[in-house]
């Protein structure tokens, strides 16, 4: 018999080492027994009356079979004659750490369901007489029985190598024909005749060629195409950020930017090439506006004004120059999304501290989008854009009561066209000065 289980526990050995990862363990627990029916003695549960060796062969990470010999040893608490019992059974066994997903919060915590059944075996030779061996027709000292087996074994992995654990079963018992302490009359009756409960603490050694073990290995809840597509959407918004990025600090996006690497400081135009200076003229002899105002002492040359040349104290223009030197510029979103590119979260943060510089002052905040879709998606779109935009500034601490939020969806693009780089430029959010 020793030599068939040794034979029987090797060839799982191979079996399980030839996978993505280990299936065989075996493991050792002891702890004590209460609760069996029927009896007229009693025993003590925390006594280490209860040894159980165990072997276990999981064909993946949630299903496995455990094989094991428990012994018990019914001590009675009033010094009546102790009965000894043996079993030998077949578990299968349930990974719940994976079925429950523990894993998605744990790496050391699991545990396992198992339930089966095997043949027992129980004996009081103090007290019966009769034939003493196994498989025998005849009634005697020796009682024989079927036993059904049911426990939860909560594990905690010390190390790929090695769990702890503690596991409570119950065991139910067919056709025994004698109480547990050999003088009660058993349970009568159909199904089971008698039953009791253990409670154990014990350790699972794995062993095998592989890195980690089944009750520890998760299993991915998307199948392989969706972590493909994933991946691929992954590529896609990588390649988007990359585009909408300003590497060369111009204030221009990539996509849009023709000239790839601006000098620091330089002025560039809408496509991003360095806007070169012509000679300066003689701003004391002209007065482009024809206001009165020479253009050397006009603040605003183009616009005829009575206020240092312009129509009043401050325009839109100046505040729009105003806001980009202080390094305020458009936010650009990736199409069909309101997701702010953390590239543009520096951006946002002088939103914010000119706000606190410039206490007197509003900020317009409108969220636009491309020309593509309708005016209903396009105009959520856009409101998205500006509500995540508003989030992150009243979050860093700017006043929302001094944002004046709108959103126009599609209907005034930055850009004329429809390309991939116009269309990019025009789902952003703006900022201008509100006086």
């Amino acid at each position: 018999m020793k030599r068939l289980l040794f034979a029987f526990f090797s060839m799982i050995s191979v079996l399980g080492t030839a996978q993505d990862y280990n299936k065989c363990s075996i493991g050792f627990n002891i702890g004590g027994h209460d609760g069996m029916h029927n009896t007229n003695h009693t025993t003590h549960i925390y006594q280490f009356t209860h040894y159980e060796l165990n072997s276990r062969y999981m064909f993946n990470n949630r299903v496995g079979l455990k094989f094991d010999a428990g012994f018990d040893h019914f001590n009675f608490t009033d010094g009546h004659p102790a009965t000894n019992a043996l079993r030998i059974s077949v578990q299968p066994t349930f990974n719940l750490t994976d079925l429950l997903h523990m894993n998605d919060f744990t790496t050391r915590w699991g545990m396992l369901l198992h339930m089966g059944g095997g043949y027992a075996t129980m004996s009081n030779k103090t007290l019966a007489t009769g034939p003493k061996e196994l498989f025998s027709s005849k009634e005697g000292s020796v009682d024989e029985m079927l036993q059904g087996i049911i426990g939860i074994t909560p594990q905690f992995k010390v190390n790929e190598r090695l769990s702890i654990n503690g596991d409570i079963s119950f065991m139910g018992n067919i056709r025994q024909n004698n109480g547990f302490d050999f003088e009660a009359t058993p349970v009568q009756g159909g199904g089971f005749s008698g039953y009791y409960a253990t409670a154990t603490v014990g350790f699972s050694y794995y062993f095998g060629k592989k890195a980690t073990h089944a009750d520890w290995t998760y299993t991915p809840r998307l199948n392989q195409a969706d972590l493909n597509r994933i991946a691929a959407l992954e590529k896609q918004a990588k390649e988007a950020a990359t585009k909408l990025g300003d590497d060369d600090k111009d204030g221009v996006i990539n996509a849009v930017d023709q000239e790839a690497n601006t000098p620091e400081g330089s002025m560039v135009d809408v496509t991003g090439k360095t806007i070169v200076p012509t000679p300066a003229p003689d701003l004391n002899t002209i007065d482009t506006d024809g206001d009165g105002f020479v253009d050397a002492k006009d603040e605003c040359p183009t616009v005829k004004g009575n206020v240092k040349g312009c129509p009043e104290e401050h325009s839109p223009e100046k505040d729009a120059k105003t806001l980009i030197e202080y390094g305020i510029y458009d936010i650009m979103f990736v199409k069909g999304s309101f997701y702010i590119n953390p590239t543009y979260m520096p951006i946002l943060d002088k939103v914010v501290s000119y706000m606190a510089a410039n206490p007197g002052q509003k900020m317009a905040v409108s969220g636009h989008a491309d020309i593509d879709g309708g005016d209903e998606v396009n105009n959520k779109l856009s409101e998205a854009r500006v509500n995540a935009v508003v989030d992150y500034l009243t979050k860093k601490g700017a006043d929302k009561s001094r944002l004046v939020i709108t959103y126009k969806g599609k209907k005034e693009t930055k850009y004329a066209g429809n390309t991939l780089e116009v269309d990019a430029a025009n789902r952003r959010v703006q900022f201008a000065i509100v006086r």
